[in-house]
């Protein structure tokens, strides 16, 4: 109610033309949001409550985009920017951990149902009836456990966004509108870029994703896949002529890029020459960099290698692994079960999970990798409170976080990168895991010599085949978050 009355006013404030008073009541209302949201005990909820912000955050960004300060920019992009992940509570396992049991259960029985032949609608209704009441147990504990007043912490100033950035360039998109609009933030200068429509950048991506998809589906390179792979060519070099050429970017920068919205489903990774890092927000990858400086080049030895059940590669993939790590803990079916996992996941330096990922767009807390014995969910993930140091997945749609109203993401990299993880891999498409058995490879080759995975994934990339539409798929779609 108090942010209707916020809007109200901003909205009287606009009529009038006076964009001091209408920033005035944005400020004002996106902060008791704040205080409300970092009263909430889930994640999910605070990420949904960003929501009633969304127009006051708009608001608020045409006046300072009119201003034209680009460091006014950034900080009002960053107030709205997940601001719901800033806030994270201390894990808290105990009531759930009998239904995310029995959700593995469930999900065994429904994956033996699928392999027999002669299944049916019928049959499968009641295990998935069953596996929506557990979820929704799930999601109600976690409504309701206690929140000990947790601070959500601070957005990152300017200053020192770019002594982090250590002579990287950041990009942070927003969007006013259908109008996209981008900060870049170079070692010594910023600008404001105003971009093309948000619903053309759209269509871009819908039809990449399906050409990517033709592609992952196709056996060997024919006639047949020369539509797909033209047409991914072309919205691949459109994208970057929508998004980045007019940044007049330095030739070769590292990039850190920001999304927002739908540019969070973009396979940025393929749109630019040269090392580039994903973050939900500024302040997330600062934060990732500075625990990358505070280990003072440390990155420990503790290994994990995991494998999924059900994929031809992903034995094969952790076994070539291990002769890059051979100390490393490795873990396949049956023994990589979710509880296993789990126990050594938390102290990793770096974890490899080679598995079936599933993206969960309705309940994105309930994406999820698939063990041995059933699902790790976001869910799981964030009420554990696991965050290896480095994690790769090497899992379909494991980068694929979802948006909500009020700038908001949630799924596994950004659970991931809130509790604490500095660096993760990950695909935003499904890929074809035999063939990145060995983009895998080369990323952990050049991961041992130093270097951040940003570095190791471009210069892995550069070893890919693409006249191979599996492996050029994996080119594509593979990108890195964080700075570690």
């Amino acid at each position: 109610v108090r942010l209707r009355g916020q809007v109200a006013n901003a909205l009287a404030a606009r009529l009038r033309h006076t964009d001091a008073e209408v920033l005035a009541h944005c400020r004002r209302g996106l902060a008791d949001l704040a205080r409300h949201r970092t009263a909430l005990p889930s994640v999910e909820l605070r990420a949904l409550a960003s929501g009633h912000g969304a127009e006051l955050g708009q608001m608020g960004l045409e006046v300072v985009v009119r201003a034209g300060s680009p460091p006014r920019v950034l900080e009002w992009m960053e107030r709205t920017r997940v601001a719901g992940l800033l806030t994270v509570q201390p894990p808290e396992l105990a009531e759930i951990k009998d239904d995310l049991d029995a959700l593995r259960a469930v999900h065994a029985e429904l994956d033996e149902l699928a392999e027999q032949p002669d299944r049916g609608t019928t049959t499968a209704g009641p295990l998935l009836a069953k596996q929506l009441a557990i979820e929704n147990r799930i999601r109600r504990a976690t409504w309701h456990r206690h929140a000990p007043g947790a601070d959500a912490g601070t957005t990152v100033g300017v200053a020192a966004l770019r002594r982090l950035l250590d002579g990287r360039v950041l990009v942070e998109y927003g969007t006013l509108g259908d109008d996209l609009v981008a900060v870049v933030l170079e070692p010594r200068h910023s600008r404001i870029v105003a971009l093309g429509s948000v619903t053309a950048v759209q269509e871009q991506v819908r039809a990449l994703l399906f050409a990517l998809r033709r592609l992952t589906q196709a056996g060997r390179p024919g006639p047949a896949l020369a539509g797909p792979r033209l047409s991914a060519d072309l919205r691949l070099s459109t994208l970057h002529q929508m998004l980045l050429t007019p940044l007049r970017l330095p030739p070769g920068a590292e990039l850190v890029v920001v999304p927002v919205g739908p540019l969070h489903g973009i396979p940025w990774s393929a749109l630019h020459s040269a090392p580039l890092s994903l973050a939900p927000s500024a302040t997330f990858w600062a934060r990732t960099r500075q625990s990358v400086l505070d280990r003072g080049g440390r990155d420990g030895c503790r290994v994990v290698l995991v494998a999924g059940p059900n994929l031809p590669g992903a034995s094969a993939e952790v076994a070539a692994l291990s002769t890059v790590y051979p100390q490393a803990t490795v873990l396949v079916p049956p023994d990589s079960t979710g509880a296993a996992v789990a126990t050594v996941l938390g102290g990793a330096d770096l974890a490899h999970l080679a598995c079936h990922g599933r993206l969960r767009a309705d309940n994105p807390m309930f994406s999820s990798l698939v063990l041995a014995d059933g699902p790790l969910t976001v869910q799981e993930l964030e009420t554990r409170g696991l965050a290896p140091y480095r994690m790769v997945l090497a899992s379909c749609k494991s980068g694929a976080d979802v948006s909500f109203a009020g700038d908001e993401v949630l799924g596994f990299v950004s659970a991931l990168l809130a509790r604490g993880t500095a660096g993760v891999v990950a695909s935003i498409a499904a890929i074809p895991d035999v063939a990145a058995a060995d983009l895998m490879q080369r990323l952990h080759q050049r991961l041992v010599r130093g270097g951040t995975l940003a570095q190791a994934l471009f210069e892995a990339r550069a070893g890919v085949d693409p006249a191979d539409p599996a492996a050029y798929v994996n080119w594509c779609t593979f990108s890195a978050h964080g700075a570690a």
